[in-house]
């Protein structure tokens, strides 16, 4: 919530007109400027005070005391309005900007501690593109709540555990490949990912094919010495490329507890579950049953004794709010996995679990691809989906054809025209609301204009040129505020001053798109008044660079906190 907003509540309430409460409810912000900055509608008193609310709005505004910020208070047609002292927007907000740089807007330390879970892709195949919306989200909600004063445990909770290993076992000693050292270690996990295609394929003529990986993968589980040797090899290898890959996307995690992590953790869970009843047999299954939500049973364990997703989460669960006493843990998983969550939070409900409550599911839709005509997305098991790695090559060369038309002698060309590259991806996953699909559209993606990330990476590029051809920095005492005054500028300030807010308002919703569409906002004004207001050689050059100076300071985090590269040059 704005500050102007809720003192302008206290000053209404102090009138004895409204509650600050109620007139919060009330204050909008008007279209027009010219109408003031924030209105408030006096309609709701006419019953009340008997008097029509053209003037109870007129004595309001004789009787309000203006909190310092606002220059004036106007009674239009029953409504109040409020204008914003420019200069003191202006002074109030570039001096906190000088003072605090890159963590302007950001909140104090707040002792509390959120737990991350994003990414998690499967052990033994690539990364596909469909795994940069969990990957980019998660990514960007960890700086978020960082930025809003968490502490943050970002944790890629890899699937490296289940009956997929059993299809990897099997197909790799059905191909007959060595099993010396020397050859698992120099394993690829495009090998791998070929292993997985190639079992896909073959199970569709031999269904027992199925009945062996099931097979394989409890002797796996159960201990079998030379399978833990080939698992332990199919993980070292996808590692390997995953830190590559993350490495190249600027992002990071705390903590890679996958799945057979929880192995030796999951057996306290199970007498928990006896201990308490909560266990049943169905179909030779061990279930929970969770009729009382509506919800169907959740599968515990299988017929052969293998442990299920559920089981491994609900130990997962248990660890993370012991090892780390989180006050939220979120997982960052698409939209299909609702009922499995609901499910798993519930099962711990039964347990007793009273936090189970600090746990929220963070869905989000998948990305389209166009397929044979249709959007759909692809599938890595089978071997028809598009790697990321791929899409971030193929994005890198679209914007290195841009640079070598416009900039041919920028130095260190190939680095950034894959940072544009893979800001341009992310930001296009992150514009619109998480649990939208999103369809891909190269040539919408890769655009230097429209709601792009190359646009935004544009504008922050603009303004670190004005500061390069400058050739100082500006220090307060030079500012004239008042020549920050007009429209232009005015629009500017005024979005900047609003950084904190919209970071709480992205931790309220778990919603990095308030982030992006505010990134689009500062870029759209900046370029506005860059070109309205001439910064260099004008008569307003120091206070118009310092405003410049700020937009860049605040646009640079923006783009942190969303995971994109603030480039500098292009």
């Amino acid at each position: 919530m704005n500050s102007f907003e809720q003192e302008i509540a206290n000053a209404l309430e102090a009138t004895g007109s409204f509650t600050a409460e109620a007139a919060l409810k009330l204050i909008s912000v008007p279209p027009d400027t010219t109408h003031g900055n924030f209105t408030i509608p006096c309609f709701s008193l006419a019953k009340v005070m008997r008097k029509a609310p053209k003037m109870i709005a007129e004595e309001l505004a004789a009787q309000v005391k203006l909190p310092a910020g606002l220059s004036k208070v106007e009674a239009v047609n029953g409504y109040l309005n409020f204008f914003i002292d420019r200069g003191y927007l202006a002074k109030s907000t570039l001096e906190e900007i000088d003072a605090k740089g890159l963590e302007y807007g950001h909140a104090a330390a707040n002792g509390k501690v959120v737990c991350i879970d994003f990414s998690s892709p499967n052990i033994g195949k690539e990364l596909a593109f469909h795994h940069l919306r969990s990957t980019m989200i998660g990514n960007s909600l960890s700086r978020i709540y960082k930025a809003a004063g968490y502490k943050v445990e970002r944790i890629n909770h890899l699937g490296d555990w289940g009956t997929a290993f059993g299809k990897l076992i099997v197909m790799y000693l059905r191909e007959k490949l060595p099993t010396d050292q020397a050859t698992l270690d120099a394993l690829t996990v495009k090998e791998l990912n070929i292993l997985y295609a190639a079992f896909s394929k073959a199970s569709k003529e031999e269904p027992g094919l199925e009945d062996e990986a099931r097979a394989a993968f409890t002797k796996l589980e159960k201990g079998d010495e030379f399978y833990r040797t080939l698992w332990t090899a199919f993980r070292a290898a996808t590692l390997k490329e995953l830190m590559r890959i993350y490495d190249m996307m600027g992002v990071g995690f705390d903590h890679y507890t996958g799945e057979s992590f929880f192995e030796d953790k999951i057996p306290a869970i199970l007498d928990e579950l006896r201990e308490k009843n909560l266990m049943i047999k169905s179909n030779e299954l061990d279930v929970v049953m969770l009729d009382e939500f509506d919800l169907n049973p959740c599968l515990i364990r299988k017929s052969d004794g293998s442990t299920l997703y559920a089981t491994r989460d609900l130990a997962a669960a248990d660890y993370r709010m012991k090892e780390y006493h989180f006050d939220k843990c979120l997982y960052v998983v698409d939209l299909g996995q609702a009922l499995h969550f609901k499910q798993v939070f519930h099962v711990l409900k039964k347990m007793g679990r009273e936090w189970y409550t600090n746990m929220y599911h963070i869905p989000f839709g998948v990305i389209l691809q166009m397929v044979d005509g249709k959007w759909e997305k692809g599938k890595t098991r089978t071997g028809t989906a598009s790697l990321l790695r791929d899409v971030i090559d193929a994005a890198q060369k679209k914007i290195l054809e841009f640079i070598d038309a416009k900039n041919p002698e920028l130095e260190n060309k190939e680095l950034i025209a894959r940072q544009i590259g893979i800001s341009a991806l992310t930001f296009n996953d992150l514009k619109n609301s998480r649990v939208k699909d999103v369809r891909f559209d190269w040539d919408a993606v890769m655009s230097f204009e429209g709601d792009t990330g190359p646009y935004v990476q544009n504008a922050h590029v603009r303004l670190c040129s004005i500061m390069r051809k400058a050739g100082y920095t500006v220090k307060l005492s030079e500012i004239d505020y008042a020549q920050l005054s007009d429209d232009a500028a005015y629009s500017l300030i005024n979005l900047l001053s609003k950084k904190g807010e919209k970071i709480l308002g992205a931790v309220a919703g778990d919603e990095p798109s308030v982030l992006a569409q505010y990134a689009l906002e500062i870029a759209e004004a900046a370029h506005k008044f860059i070109h309205e207001d001439r910064v260099l050689g004008s008569a307003e050059e120091k206070s118009r660079l310092f405003l410049v100076q700020s937009t860049q300071i605040v646009l640079e985090n923006v783009l942190d906190l969303l995971g994109l590269f603030p480039i500098r040059q292009m």
